[in-house]
């Protein structure tokens, strides 16, 4: 069995829909758990003195963090009523293709027996997705009778990828930022001084972390598609290029010149005194964080090239860039001697 074909079964075992759907009812449970443990250990670290704000704005930021993430992975209903609707997809199953599967498996017991597992609901193990294949490939191999059992992810069009994946990371970077303002006001009189960074972070969050990078993937993404690529591990490879050429490369710089020639001029004179004039990446340079950050654009990369088990966990994910918006983090010349918090 060649590494192509072993990457392929390896897509299908994590886009079962039984697991995906595992994933996705995890999430809830996965996201609050986190955020609660950090804002835990974020607290407990802070001088005992300062520990209830401390307290009151973690709460605040990260409530709103992940209110906001599962709004947007699941939607939003209320008293019945569809506020807004998720902007995962999951797949799922087609009860005609298990029964024609069946059908045409009917005098294997090896392949009938795991595609009742399926049928049921069950999450099968890598090496019986490789035994299943093998089987069917064994009874009918034009037929392709894998993709009957786990199905392939639909084509959308990128523009639509790429506009799901950025308002999924919009929506909690905008929470978090809400969560922030909500936490000062509640602990501080003079809480408008933080609101030029929590804008400034959040924007070059958004910009940096998330929607550029998107753009370098979709970019990519309808290139291999004029060019008709249909391996998924091509269109991986096509998509990571695009995330670092256009997201890692210049990513940053592009996020601090819009701040400083479009966010700034709103805040100078309002909020905060005007600004001096800077070097562009003065006011907020990539670290180690932002770097590791880019796992969700690896992880955004896999899900618009066909892994749709990843759709669930790009919430967790997105929700990092959420708090650092919220708690207004900077790392510039400027705050260089500013604390933390």
């Amino acid at each position: 069995m060649n590494a192509s074909n072993n990457f392929s079964l390896l897509g299908k075992y994590l886009d079962q829909p039984a697991l995906v759907k595992k994933l996705h009812n995890a999430l809830p449970y996965t996201l609050t758990a986190g955020a609660a443990g950090y804002g835990i250990y974020d607290t407990y670290k802070t001088p005992e003195k300062e520990r209830k704000n401390k307290f009151i704005k973690n709460f605040s930021v990260l409530s709103f963090t992940v209110a906001s993430a599962l709004i947007s992975t699941r939607g939003l209903k209320i008293k019945g009523k569809q506020i807004f609707e998720g902007l995962i997809e999951l797949p799922h199953l087609h009860k005609h293709d298990i029964e024609d599967a069946l059908n045409i498996a009917k005098d294997n017991n090896s392949a009938t027996n795991l595609i009742n597992k399926v049928k049921g609901g069950e999450v099968l193990k890598l090496s019986e997705v490789k035994s299943l294949n093998n089987e069917l490939e064994k009874i009918a191999p034009e037929k392709n009778l894998i993709n009957k059992i786990i199905p392939e992810p639909h084509n959308h069009n990128p523009f639509e990828e790429l506009g799901k994946l950025s308002l999924l990371g919009l929506i909690p970077v905008t929470g978090g930022i809400a969560g922030g303002i909500t936490g000062d006001k509640l602990t501080q009189k003079d809480w408008k001084k933080n609101l030029p960074d929590k804008l400034k972070e959040g924007s070059y969050q958004y910009l940096a972390n998330i929607f550029l990078c998107n753009v370098g993937a979709g970019s990519a993404l309808i290139l291999m598609n004029k060019m008709n690529v249909k391996s998924r591990a091509a269109k991986l490879a096509g998509i990571l290029s695009g995330v670092v050429l256009v997201g890692l490369a210049a990513g940053s710089t592009i996020a601090n010149y819009i701040g400083k020639k479009c966010i700034n001029p709103l805040l100078d004179n309002k909020i905060n005194k005007p600004a001096k004039p800077e070097k562009v990446n003065n006011d907020r340079h990539p670290e180690l964080l932002d770097l590791g950050l880019h796992l969700d654009d690896m992880a955004s990369a896999g899900f618009i090239s066909g892994l749709k088990f990843i759709g669930p966990l790009l919430p967790i994910m997105y929700s990092i860039s959420a708090y650092r918006a919220g708690i207004g983090y900077r790392n510039g010349n400027e705050n260089k001697n500013k604390k933390i918090n």
